[in-house]
């Protein structure tokens, strides 16, 4: 049995305490929240015990590992707690606010001896991983574009959503800057990586459209690589393309082309080959409740691989390069010009370690 410590009882939090309990040999066994009373809403609902005392609740001798699912700006603090007392974490992303921040958190919980994953969700998501299938068994041939793209009209102010319900389920976005690139930006620059590898540079540009918050909602940022080229594309003020999961099953679209097909995934979740033959394919993917899926698969993995030993797919050495990649886009827009990170990787085979 894993025993945790859920930090957090905001929007993450719920859905994470929500899948903990769908994952076998893994039990949640108390729960803190900045601000009690919601600590004590969710507690009562899930029949988790609150402490008020967060210090209390990492130092029960049976806490395994502690999951940070607060706002990033506590992360840091957190998530060494856990770890000086020895508890493996797991974080939500993005890590930290500031590059410094997050090296902080895996340098300490790398002397501490405990082992640190970033719950970059998106990349659980089934239509991504039935995409790094087709790209492990060589169907693309030689990748050497792609392009991810978010829309969404989730900073859009209409009659029947005002400004001050704009972000209604995570509110402290309205006043987040920088915005898009910092909070949802981590996911697709991840998933960049995971189908495409490292790239060596980056340029980008940075809007904010909506007067009713107060950072970027509309973002692109062009990723360098010598041989390939990837294109993120991030939106909250797209009109006519809803937020509502519960009208649209995911947000993105992702294009690839290489030197024997292309692919597509648009928002069915489907993904659809176009060989050079001529043969048209669809590889099949269930994306039933595909975005709670995505968190429960992260958790799972997280627990799977304390269980085995096996390496994560997003320890926090990997989260902070993912990190930079924010960063140095913000850099580059605020500059207006590329900027530049060294030598980059070869075409990732599989999931990386």
């Amino acid at each position: 049995m894993i025993r945790l410590a859920l930090l957090g009882a905001g929007y993450a939090g719920r859905i994470q305490l929500q899948g903990w309990r769908t994952i076998p040999g893994v039990q949640v066994v108390g729960l803190w929240n900045r601000t009690t009373e919601r600590a004590h809403d969710l507690g009562r609902e899930f029949d988790v015990p609150v402490y008020q005392d967060v210090e209390a609740l990492i130092a029960r001798p049976d806490v395994d590992a502690v999951d940070v699912a607060t706002v990033f700006e506590t992360h840091r603090d957190l998530a060494l707690k856990g770890a000086v007392a020895g508890k493996h974490v797991l974080c939500q992303k993005p890590l930290a606010p500031t590059y410094e921040d997050a090296a902080a958190i895996v340098d300490g919980c790398r002397r501490a001896g405990v082992r640190l994953m970033v719950n970059e969700n998106w990349r659980w998501r089934p239509w991504y991983r039935a995409v790094r299938a087709v790209l492990d068994r060589g169907a693309l041939g030689r990748p050497f574009a792609l392009r991810l793209s978010l829309r969404t009209d989730a900073a859009v102010a209409t009659p029947d959503r005002p400004p001050d319900r704009l972000f209604a389920q995570q509110p402290f976005m309205r006043t987040m800057d920088p915005l898009i690139m910092m909070e949802i930006g981590p996911h697709h620059f991840d998933v960049v990586r995971y189908l495409f590898g490292d790239p060596g540079g980056v340029y980008a540009r940075s809007l904010r459209v909506s007067p009713h918050i107060a950072g970027d909602d509309v973002a692109v940022a062009l990723l360098e690589y010598p041989d390939r080229s990837a294109i993120v594309e991030l939106s909250w003020h797209a009109i006519g393309y809803t937020a509502d999961r519960e009208k649209r099953l995911h947000p993105d679209e992702l294009l690839m082309e290489g030197t024997e097909a292309s692919l597509v995934v648009p928002e069915d979740g489907q993904v659809r080959l176009a060989s050079r033959d001529g043969r048209r394919e669809v590889v099949p993917v269930d994306t039933t409740d595909g975005y709670r899926r995505s968190w429960r698969d992260a958790l799972a993995h997280f627990a799977a691989c304390l269980e085995s030993g096996a390496p994560f797919e997003t320890p926090g050495e990997h989260n902070l390069e993912t990190l930079r990649l924010v960063f140095d886009a913000y850099e580059s827009a605020r500059s207006g010009q590329p900027v530049r990170r060294g030598a980059p990787a070869a075409l990732p085979a599989g999931a990386p370690g």
